[in-house]
């Protein structure tokens, strides 16, 4: 055999102690240490594990309580915009109904007013025609005329009847 491939078992068996030996110092010495630490990180990571999943679960329950939120004002806001378009239409038909309550109102006076200046109107009239009649009564008796003077008074009675209609009818012609 050549020399490099020679065994010797001395150098083979105090090598094998010497790792054995080692081992054991190791395992005494670093092992423990090594496996305390080990488990240390183990534990510590598990923990932050825990620790993400509990944040998880608590940030999904506080997305849930916002949408639910959210939804409930958006929810309230959406009745309180009906209620003030409710609302609105309600005042909205009621100043309608106000408004012509009053125009009606305002057209009930004015034709009161309109049928009282007729009937003022009308007992002036009665008034004048019957102040004139008189008038050409009291004429026709005190000059006892023919009958063409009579016909020529109770024309010029009628053209005096008939001038106060003409300034009436200007005057409302003007207006």
């Amino acid at each position: 055999m050549p020399p490099i491939l020679q065994l010797d078992l001395q150098q083979i068996l105090s090598q094998a102690i010497s790792f054995i030996l080692l081992v054991i110092i190791l395992r005494k010495v670093a092992w423990r240490p090594l496996l305390a630490m080990l488990d240390q990180r183990r534990a510590r990571i598990e923990d932050e594990l825990r620790q993400i999943a509990q944040s998880k679960s608590e940030l999904a329950q506080l997305q849930n309580d916002y949408a639910k939120r959210l939804a409930k004002i958006e929810d309230e806001a959406r009745t309180k915009i009906q209620q003030a378009m409710l609302e609105g239409k309600r005042l909205a038909i009621e100043l309608q109904e106000q408004a012509r309550a009053q125009g009606y109102e305002i057209m009930t006076k004015a034709k009161d007013t309109v049928e009282l200046e007729l009937a003022k109107a009308k007992v002036t009239l009665r008034d004048q025609v019957a102040a004139m009649t008189m008038d050409a009564v009291e004429r026709m008796l005190r000059r006892k005329l023919d009958a063409t003077a009579d016909r020529q008074l109770v024309d010029d009675v009628l053209k005096e009847l008939e001038e106060p209609r003409a300034r009436t009818s200007d005057a409302r012609s003007d207006r």
